[in-house]
C-alpha cells in the first residue's frame, strides 16, 4: 500500500480544516515536492483560472523563481490569455492541432470525459457484445461489475449523428505538456481539487497530494481545498484574477461567488454544461464574446464548430 494513501474519512476531516491550516498544508506539500525533485525539476501548471492562480501565488511565496507553464490551446477566454501575460517566468506551450481538427477526427466532448470516452468505445466495436457490456453496462469480461458504467440517460447519444470523444484534452493539453516535461526533465504541480470529480477523490485516497511513485509523478497541493476556500483566499489576499470572473461577492446565504463566469475552462468545451443554470456558459458567451459564439455555433461545413446542433441534441439552451 502507498505510504501516502488515506481513507475517505481522513479526506473528509482534512476538507473540514480551516483555510489557514489548508494553506500551511499546501505549502508543506509544495516544499516536499521541490525538496525531492529540486527547483529546476518542477513547474507550476498555470491555466490562468482562479485555482491555478492561487496555486502559483502559494508556490511563489515560497519560491519566487519557480517556473510556470501555460498551455495555449486557442480555446481560452481572451481575458484569461491577457491575464496570463501579466505574470513573469511563464512558458507558453502550443499543441500541434486545433480544436476543430480534433473534433473533426475524433468527435465532440459532451457531458463528461467518462461519458464521452465510453460512447466512443461502444461505437468502436458495436457488434462485440462482451466489449459493449464492459463499456455500457460496466460488466467486465469475467462477469464482475466495474465501478463505472454509462448512465442510461445518455444511451441515446450512442446513436447521435455526430462523433463523440474524450480525446480533446489528450490532444490539446496532455500530449503537449508531456512532451514539454520530457524535453525539460520536469514534473508538475497542479491545482486539482478532489471536489472536481469522483476519480480525483479516488486518486487522492490512493496517492495523497504528492504522487511520487506514479507513472507520471504529480503534485496536487490544493486537493483538499473547496471552491469557497479558493474564493476566500483570493479575496483575503487581494489577488488579481482574470476579468471574465468579475468580482467576488457574498450571496444571500453568505457564500462567496463570482459576478461573472464561475469557471474558465476551454471556451467551446461542453463537459458539464447540461448541469449549469441559465445563463449557462454559452448563453453568457453570446453576450460577452459574440464573435466566439458565432464561430462555435456556425455549422461545421460552413467553417464553424457546429456546436449549435450538438447542444440541441443535448437539450441545452445556447442563446
Amino acid at each position: 500500500m502507498n505510504e501516502y494513501a488515506v481513507t475517505p474519512e481522513t479526506l473528509k476531516i482534512r476538507q473540514a480544516w480551516t483555510l489557514d491550516l489548508k494553506v500551511e498544508w499546501a505549502k508543506a506539500k509544495i516544499r516536499e515536492w521541490v525538496h525531492y525533485w529540486g527547483l529546476d525539476g518542477v513547474y507550476v501548471s498555470f491555466s490562468g483560472g482562479k485555482d491555478s492562480t492561487v496555486l502559483l501565488h502559494l508556490a511563489r511565496e515560497l519560491y519566487p523563481d519557480i517556473k510556470a507553464v501555460f498551455i495555449d490551446t486557442g480555446l481560452e477566454y481572451p481575458e484569461v490569455r491577457e491575464f496570463v501575460k501579466t505574470w513573469d517566468n511563464v512558458d507558453w506551450v502550443k499543441p500541434e492541432k486545433s480544436f476543430r481538427q480534433v473534433i473533426e477526427k475524433h468527435g465532440y466532448p459532451v457531458v463528461s470525459k467518462e461519458v464521452s470516452g465510453r460512447i466512443e468505445r461502444i461505437r468502436r466495436k458495436p457488434d462485440d457484445v462482451e466489449y459493449v457490456n464492459h463499456w455500457k453496462y460496466g460488466i467486465k469480461p469475467d462477469g464482475t461489475k466495474s465501478a463505472f458504467r454509462l448512465p442510461k440517460k445518455w444511451w441515446y447519444l450512442i446513436d447521435a449523428d455526430f462523433k463523440i470523444s474524450d480525446r480533446c484534452c489528450l490532444e490539446l493539453k496532455k500530449g503537449p505538456i508531456k512532451k514539454y516535461e520530457k524535453k525539460n526533465n520536469v514534473v508538475p504541480i497542479i491545482g486539482l481539487k478532489v471536489t472536481d470529480g469522483i476519480k480525483r477523490r479516488m486518486n487522492y485516497c490512493k496517492e495523497g497530494c504528492n504522487a511520487f511513485n506514479a507513472k507520471r509523478p504529480i503534485s496536487k497541493p490544493l486537493s483538499i481545498w473547496t471552491d469557497q476556500d479558493i474564493l476566500r483566499y483570493i479575496k483575503e489576499n487581494n489577488l488579481p484574477i482574470a476579468k471574465c470572473y468579475g468580482d467576488i461577492i457574498e450571496d444571500e446565504d453568505g457564500k462567496l461567488k463570482t459576478t461573472g463566469l464561475s469557471g474558465t475552462g476551454c471556451m467551446f468545451c461542453m463537459f458539464g454544461v447540461h448541469m449549469e443554470q441559465c445563463p449557462n456558459r454559452f448563453q453568457q458567451m453570446k453576450i460577452n464574446h459574440s464573435k466566439q459564439w458565432e464561430y462555435c455555433m456556425k455549422p461545421f461545413e460552413e467553417g464553424g464548430l457546429g456546436l449549435k446542433h450538438v447542444l440541441e441534441v443535448l437539450n441545452v439552451p445556447y442563446e
